[in-house]
């Protein structure tokens, strides 16, 4: 870290905890879910996936040989909660009885393990059930886990779909305003990819509303390491329109409204069918294969109605159900490609292949998991909350550098600054439990790194602009305090050149 960077967060840093206020809402706030009725019969899931999904699924289940129930549609409750939290709240409530949890990516199903509320399906008590995911599901893919074990050989969760993580170019799009196809992240945080203040050429997902967003951030970050990983984040950000979810995020892309669309691979794929100009496009060499989960609830109390499911949907015939049109996922079993439907999707089994393919980074599913909410929520705070802020500081810079008023030089030193993080990946490591725990900590902390973005998107913005007096609703921070801020700025930079 160089003389300037260190001076920049001491001073931000003890700015912060000087007396300044900042009363900003916590987004970690999860919406409490809708009463799940103890309904004698009915199989109750908690789920990310959305109900094109679950009631594709609940049908094939319906007209299948594992039906020995009788059940129909009606006879399944699918209940959605977007938060870590929320599947808290309907998991560890017995009166609540959910049987079966699906869907969220394996950092949630560790959080939600870690809390104690997942069933165990053990290779003796469970025979039936244990050797049907056992044998259907394998214990990697791509250097990726597939399943999760317990210390006495239970499985905890098991992969039932494979993704790979990338981004959606609209060809059209790029072909507009002259922009080349990306391949890599890096490419994202690119001047070239800022267009104007009223054009945006990515979307992003907000990470607290889209799991697989928040997968596509955690791997940029182990890719090129906590500082620089932010550093790129930050300018992705400024280059790009921030949605409320990962729907919206494609939809902007199929549209035209953007050219560049972070996404899981089957939105890519059913944006390529929506709309034919988009291409999804697998960053070689800077992806990974993620298993989309599914696991029991510990207060299941439809046992038989659960097995018979999870069983049903790591067949062959249940794991081609995920090739359906508008649903679009790979299975995590390639022999769903062997069965009648499967044979009529080449496409799917051609982006199977080059998914196990990739060369994708090393990822550490555990530092995932440790680091999960405190990388939500930081996102959120710096990027997210003051994105109006941060867009216009970074088109002052690349408009600045454009037309000379600042050389290459300083350009890149401002970098440094726009993409300077409070936080340090161990320390987001050591208070991610306590911000999940502990409202008024994780309040601090929201205020806290709000606040030190403000100040520094403030600062550069008066570095650039020395004599425009800022009066914008952001000035939440003393004059006083920016104006020494933006004399270290200055001062360090003399004494460099």
């Amino acid at each position: 870290m160089n003389i300037k960077r260190i001076a920049i967060l001491v001073f931000l840093i003890a700015s912060l905890t000087a007396g300044s206020t900042v009363l900003i809402t916590s987004a970690n706030t999860a919406v409490a879910p809708t009463e799940i009725e103890d309904a004698t019969g009915v199989l109750k899931f908690v789920t990310r996936h959305d109900s094109t999904l679950t009631g594709a699924f609940a049908e094939a289940f319906v007209a299948s040989s594992y039906n020995t129930f009788g059940m129909t549609v009606t006879d399944f409750d699918f209940r959605q909660a977007s938060t870590d939290s929320g599947w808290k709240t309907l998991l560890e409530d017995p009166s609540k009885s959910v049987d079966i949890a699906w869907g969220g990516g394996p950092a949630l199903f560790n959080t939600v393990e870690k809390w104690g509320l997942l069933k165990h399906i053990d290779p003796v008590t469970d025979a039936t059930l244990f050797t049907a995911i056992n044998e259907s599901v394998p214990n990697e893919l791509a250097g990726a886990a597939m399943k999760s074990f317990a210390a006495n050989g239970s499985i905890i969760w098991a992969a039932n779909a494979i993704s790979s993580f990338g981004f959606t170019v609209n060809h059209d799009f790029l072909d507009t305003y002259g922009l080349d196809v990306p391949s890599t992240w890096e490419e994202l945080a690119s001047p070239a990819y800022y267009i104007s203040p009223s054009v945006k050429a990515i979307s992003m997902g907000d990470p607290p509303l889209t799991t697989s967003n928040t997968r596509i951030y955690q791997i940029i970050l182990q890719a090129f390491g906590w500082e620089e990983g932010w550093s790129i984040m930050t300018r992705m950000g400024a280059n790009s329109g921030i949605y409320p979810g990962s729907v919206d995020t494609r939809a902007a892309v199929v549209s035209g409204e953007v050219g560049i669309a972070m996404t899981i691979d089957f939105y890519g794929v059913i944006a390529n069918r929506e709309n034919p100009s988009c291409q999804y496009i697998i960053p070689q060499g800077q992806s990974i294969v993620n298993g989309d989960p599914i696991a029991m609830g510990i207060n299941c109390d439809d046992y038989d109605k659960a097995v018979a499911f999870l069983t049903y949907v790591n067949t062959p015939e249940g794991q081609a159900v995920w090739l359906t049109e508008g649903l679009d996922r790979l299975p995590v079993n390639e022999t769903a490609f062997d069965t009648p439907f499967g044979l009529t999707k080449p496409y799917h089994k051609a982006l199977f292949i080059e998914t196990l393919n990739n060369e994708g980074i090393d990822f550490n599913e555990t530092l995932a998991t440790e680091n999960l909410d405190t990388t939500i929520y930081y996102f959120h705070n710096t990027i997210t909350e003051p994105h109006t802020l941060l867009r216009n500081t970074w088109g002052q810079m690349v408009t600045q550098l454009e037309d000379l008023t600042i050389n290459s030089t300083t350009f890149f030193d401002l970098v440094d600054d726009l993409g300077a993080v409070t936080m340090t990946e161990q320390e987001s490591i050591d208070w991610n439990e306590q911000y999940q725990d502990d409202p008024l900590f994780s309040a601090q902390k929201d205020g806290e790194w709000y606040s030190f973005a403000v100040a520094k998107y403030n600062a550069i913005l008066n570095f650039l602009n020395p004599t425009t007096t800022k009066t914008n609703a952001f000035a939440m921070i003393p004059v006083f305090i920016t104006t020494i801020f933006v004399a270290t700025l200055v001062l360090i930079r003399k004494k460099k050149k």
